[in-house]
């Protein structure tokens, strides 16, 4: 997991996307900021009690700033999907993870039971990991 964490660093800083550490309350999410004419930030608090390992976490903010409208904004880290962003971002972590994970693995040896276990995934996710797992 620490190498995928790496991977994903490396994705961030790669895409001018500055990466903060914080101590907050433990039930304060991580968050992203999105804002105009500078690069956007990723404040990940590192007390944060929450079951998704912290490469989901990262990279379900990176989606908010590459698969996101652009418009400035602030976005709490929230695995649900009650609004268009929190979609397109839990879709967009999902992917880039696969791609990662799945992208040199021949479709019939990509397992979305044991990607969904990985990351801690709720069973809403299910039909979103088959369908993406099969793309990358």
């Amino acid at each position: 997991m620490l190498e995928l964490e790496e991977q994903i660093d490396n994705l961030i800083y790669a895409s001018h996307i500055i990466l903060k550490y914080a101590k907050f309350n433990p039930d304060d999410p991580d968050v992203v900021i999105i804002r105009v004419d500078k690069p956007p930030v990723i404040i990940i608090n590192t007390e944060f009690v929450t079951p998704y390992p912290m490469p989901a976490r990262k990279t379900h903010e990176f989606s908010h700033v590459v698969y996101g409208n652009g418009e400035p904004m602030l976005y709490h880290f929230s695995m649900g999907f009650k609004n268009q962003s929190e979609i397109i971002a839990n879709k967009g972590m999902i992917y880039i993870l696969a791609k990662f994970i799945y992208g040199d693995t021949p479709l019939e040896y990509r397992n979305y039971s044991d990607f969904m276990n990985e990351f801690h995934l709720p069973s809403w996710f299910e039909p979103i990991v088959k369908d993406i797992l099969k793309e990358v």
